[in-house]
């Protein structure tokens, strides 16, 4: 048993990637920047005590329908007025990551992994801040159209998140297909 901090998510391909550094590279962000090897789209956070073995045989044969997905527009939690994470969001697919995360929640809720009550937001973290920051400009230098080309989200993965003094490493387990 492999009991960790640990979560479900959707990897983005590398050229996605390649398109999110070059439209964030010039910006000055506040806070904390993330890193790329620490991009994803979070399905469901499992806690710091999840056994990773047991969340993958729940998620082995998960009948969620892979979609596309776009990245595209910036956002801030809880607001862009008094932000504490600056994000990328979808501009396109995020009926399709709702329904994937809807799974995840259903197979991970036997094994005590309730899910999130808030509505599901899917993003890609972009930075942290330590206390409440405007960033409404920053938010509008990012603009609402969309980030990289579309992609075909047809896996999930089980991460275990590591704590570091300078962030976290996430750490692959498991990688999940999605039914085509």
């Amino acid at each position: 048993m492999n009991v960790t901090r640990a979560f479900v998510a959707v990897r983005i391909p590398d050229v996605v990637l390649d398109a999110v550094d070059r439209r964030v590279a010039e910006l000055s962000v506040p806070g904390r920047r993330t890193t790329r090897e620490q991009w994803h789209l979070t399905l469901q956070f499992l806690g710091d005590h999840a056994d990773v073995d047991a969340v993958v045989a729940a998620l082995d044969g998960i009948e969620a329908q892979r979609g596309r997905a776009r990245l595209g527009g910036a956002g801030a939690f809880p607001d862009a007025t008094r932000a504490l994470v600056f994000w990328l969001g979808l501009a396109e697919g995020a009926s399709v990551l709702a329904r994937i995360a809807s799974a995840v929640a259903e197979r991970t809720e036997v094994l005590g992994h309730a899910a999130d009550t808030r509505p599901f937001r899917p993003h890609l973290t972009l930075a942290r801040c330590r206390n409440a920051t405007d960033l409404r400009s920053l938010i509008a230098a990012v603009g609402d159209v969309p980030v990289g080309p579309e992609w075909d989200v047809d896996a999930i993965a089980v991460y275990e998140s590591e704590r570091l003094a300078d962030g976290a490493r996430y750490i692959e387990r498991a990688r999940i297909l999605l039914p085509a």
